[in-house]
């Protein structure tokens, strides 16, 4: 009898999917509800917003975690100052794996900040306007901290898509009086790296047709971008479950070339070596995946 109580409680207790954000699956709590006091000028339709945004989440059993989790969905929001004033965790199963709680916190939200002004500083290949257009955050728009994340996001797809594969951002913010931001994103472009030789270890007929379908000719800028269009275009011709992770790719940064291996057939020794970089010194250019 015990063991079937058990059991029907472990059923129970699943996170929503792609949601599970714990280290160890054999422990941690699953969000089965989520309440939130205390703020100032949010409606309750927005607080519901913000609460669904937990609810089915699972994650470790640390307080401070949930503390920042809660934050964020602030700051996601603009409200950059919010402050968590109290975090209750109430269990409703403590046999389950992960524990059900229901989560109570009390947060101040405090102002609305909203984007002044955005500029990009270290830019040479690519022009401001090309940034500031790939950028969702507009003058004016809320400043939530998820938009930053997708908009470094877009700038390094603006990048690596047009051979700059080291190119790196670092974001800095200015908060002025009137709840409003400057954000300043200082870009290191790296060099650019162009395609090198296109090698595929397969059967003739299979490596003849893959290569027919290899639209990125030597020379070109090195478009990180294209390996998974590349992929998922053949996917009739390659291993099931073969992934960008699978192809092999070898930076020459003396010369700033990248190659691309595609190794398919097993039996060819080439498919099982490790290829060496060349010329690369930082951890950086000893990988690149």
């Amino acid at each position: 009898m015990v063991s079937f109580v058990f059991l029907a409680a472990f059923l129970r207790a699943e996170c929503t999917k792609d949601q599970d954000h714990r280290t160890t699956k054999n422990s941690g709590l699953l969000i089965t509800d989520f309440t939130i006091s205390g703020t100032q000028t949010l409606s309750s339709d927005d607080l519901t917003t913000i609460a669904s945004e937990l609810v089915g989440c699972c994650f470790d059993e640390n307080s401070d975690e949930l503390e920042e989790r809660v934050r964020a969905l602030f700051k996601n929001r603009g409200y950059f100052g919010a402050r968590v004033k109290t975090l209750r965790v109430q269990p409703s199963d403590p046999i389950a794996v992960p524990k059900p709680v229901v989560l109570q916190a009390d947060v101040l939200e405090g102002p609305l900040y909203r984007l002044a002004e955005i500029g990009f500083v270290g830019n040479h290949a690519v022009s401001t306007h090309a940034l500031r257009s790939g950028f969702p955050l507009k003058k004016g728009d809320r400043f939530g901290r998820d938009k930053i994340a997708s908009g470094l996001d877009a700038l390094r797809d603006l990048y690596v898509s047009s051979g700059f594969i080291d190119f790196t951002a670092i974001p800095d913010t200015q908060n002025l009086s009137n709840a409003t931001v400057i954000l300043s994103v200082s870009v290191m472009e790296g060099q650019q790296y162009h395609m090198g030789e296109l090698e595929i270890f397969a059967r003739k007929e299979v490596a003849d047709r893959l290569r027919t379908e290899w639209q990125l000719p030597e020379g070109a800028a090195f478009d990180l971008t294209y390996l998974d269009k590349y992929i998922g275009n053949n996917r009739s011709l390659l291993p099931p479950g073969f992934q960008r992770e699978h192809m092999q790719l070898v930076r020459d940064c003396r010369n700033a070339t990248v190659d691309v291996r595609i190794p398919l057939d097993a039996t060819d020794p080439r498919s099982q070596s490790t290829p060496k970089n060349i010329g690369c010194d930082t951890p950086e250019g000893r990988q690149l995946q």
